[in-house]
């Protein structure tokens, strides 16, 4: 016997919820490839080579943001573990784009607490006005900056907790 009973979208989703969160302690984290795992969270860099690229950074982005952010980071660990990921990626230090922003306060699109950064010498300064996104690597150095957000820029995304 089959016992159906009304369920709204919203108890579907708690119930959701709270399954994921058993299962989550449950499996030994792994990572999609590409992606690396650090401090129990996901990240993933993806560089911006040519407009040949752009449909799949294109398509990444749109990926990283359902799935997850850009990349927040709340240490000197992380902040490195970052910069590290991008260099083994690019053999270089490129600049890239990470979620912080700066549009009225300085916060992360993931919606943590903006407890760390490493912003180069006067900034984040709005140079110009419209400069309201955080790159990581400013000028190839250990350092972030505020940029206008059309910048065509690798990026680090985040998922997980």
């Amino acid at each position: 016997t089959f016992v159906i009973f009304p369920l709204n979208a919203r108890r579907l989703a708690t119930l959701l919820t709270n399954l994921m969160n058993k299962i989550k302690f449950t499996i030994t984290p792994s990572c999609p490839a590409g992606w690396t795992w650090f401090g129990g969270r996901r990240f993933l860099f993806k560089n911006f080579l040519s407009l040949t690229d752009f449909k799949c950074i294109l398509t990444l982005f749109i990926f990283c943001t359902l799935g997850g952010n850009l990349a927040s980071f709340h240490s000197t660990a992380e902040y490195t573990f970052i910069r590290k990921l991008i260099y083994t990626a690019a053999g270089s230090y490129p600049t890239a784009w990470v979620g912080g922003n700066d549009r009225e306060t300085v916060s992360w699109s993931d919606g943590s607490q903006f407890d760390f950064t490493n912003w180069a010498k006067e900034q984040p300064n709005n140079s110009g006005g419209g400069e309201d996104c955080m790159e990581i690597n400013f000028n190839g150095r250990d350092y972030v900056n505020d940029s206008g957000c059309n910048s065509q820029r690798g990026f680090v995304c985040v998922r997980g907790p």
